[in-house]
């Protein structure tokens, strides 16, 4: 089953576009000064409207309700344009994705945050469940891409997997960000493959036979790709349900779903279907031996408590995992740069134990750390 067709191989989500970075990320040495990360993922607030089946934030959400302060957030976005990480390499932290731990859109001052960090040449993509688009067209303008996690075909199966009769309304509100974007000069409307709205499909149990039907209202609603991947378990679940997720019938029909979804393509909409982080059947295949990623990326979450302006986390699919945040309380954003590469930070890439992960994110970046930068598996100077 390929993940996408011939046409649309240089597309925002083939992984091979981390090769871009191994100018940076060579300098990953243990006792060196270390690169600050090309893309942070900042998580604005911890609370959500849904309850998505699959959630992968789910132990945070229980756990902290908080939220990062308008001040801190625009803080953030000015240390994120300073943060200089080895003297070798002096650009600043170059994209960030806002995302959650919750619906970054119930955060009030999202935008104002979407406003600083686009003036400080920082590009944002956004990942939302879309019900709040509609206050918020202004800002979105501005982002490279907003990819709107509808996962179904149909009002009757969004409500059964998330418990909230949204699915007009979300649809409703991309065709509306489309139309503003389609109306003025922006950034989120840009003849670009990787620019715009992207309709998300997390495949899951009950939705596999809805692909096609999502894809033909993606298109209708003005969105520029639609992109699916595969559900997993989350980090805090992996000892309580079983794995395998998907098995070889649930491949077969979305192989026959993803051929009529692609009959929809044209030059301005793409399907993609993500099946390189996964085995042949679509469950987890984390098939690296150590996780350098969390030198290449961070998250930075809501407080813990009220001594501390933000949390420093450094891997999205395990968010609330305090093994893999930074223990210190942050009074300053500066404090951050004593941190990355340090011995504490290296302490923890040698405490991580793999079999504890879900599906991983990133494990493109370990892949390619391993055998294109440690190994030179590629002589990649060969160019």
């Amino acid at each position: 089953m390929e993940e996408w067709t011939p046409a649309k191989k240089w597309n925002p989500f083939n992984s091979n576009k981390l090769l871009a970075q191994v100018y940076r990320w060579r300098l990953i040495k243990r006792g060196h000064n270390i690169p600050q990360p090309a893309l942070v993922t900042v998580d604005p607030i911890n609370v959500c409207n849904l309850s998505c089946k699959w959630c992968n934030a789910s132990f945070i959400l229980n756990k902290r309700h908080s939220i990062i302060e308008k001040d801190v957030l625009l803080e953030l976005a000015d240390f994120l344009k300073e943060w200089q990480g080895s003297p070798k390499w002096q650009a600043g932290v170059e994209a960030v994705c806002i995302a959650g731990g919750g619906e970054p859109l119930l955060h009030p001052d999202i935008g104002s945050f979407i406003e600083r960090c686009v003036a400080n040449n920082i590009e944002v993509g956004v990942v939302t469940n879309g019900t709040y688009i509609d206050r918020f067209l202004e800002p979105l303008s501005l982002c490279t891409w907003v990819g709107v996690s509808v996962d179904a075909g149909s009002a009757r199966t969004y409500f059964r997997m998330k418990g909230k009769d949204y699915f007009d309304k979300v649809c409703n509100n991309i065709s509306m960000l489309h139309e503003f974007i389609s109306s003025k000069p922006c950034r989120l409307g840009m003849n670009k493959p990787g620019y715009g709205i992207s309709y998300k499909y997390l495949l899951y149990k009950d939705n596999i036979n809805e692909v096609a039907k999502g894809a033909k209202i993606a298109a209708e609603i003005g969105c520029k790709n639609f992109h699916l991947r595969p559900a997993g378990i989350s980090w805090d679940r992996l000892k309580s349900e079983d794995e395998p997720f998907f098995n070889e019938n649930v491949k077969n029909k979305l192989a026959q779903e993803l051929e009529q979804a692609r009959k929809l393509e044209t030059e301005s909409f793409g399907v993609y279907g993500i099946t390189h982080k996964f085995d042949s059947n679509l469950n987890k295949a984390n098939n690296f031996t150590k996780c350098h990623a969390i030198f290449m990326t961070a998250v930075f979450m809501p407080p813990r408590n009220d001594q501390e302006k933000l949390c420093l986390g450094l891997c999205c699919d395990r968010r609330g995992d305090q093994s893999l945040e930074w223990s210190h309380t942050i009074n300053e954003l500066t404090e951050i740069e004593s941190f990355w590469g340090s011995r504490e930070h290296w302490n923890i890439f040698d405490s991580i134990n793999l079999s504890q992960c879900p599906r991983c994110t990133y494990q493109p970046h370990n892949q390619i750390y391993e055998h294109v930068i440690e190994n030179d598996s590629m002589t990649y100077k060969f160019i």
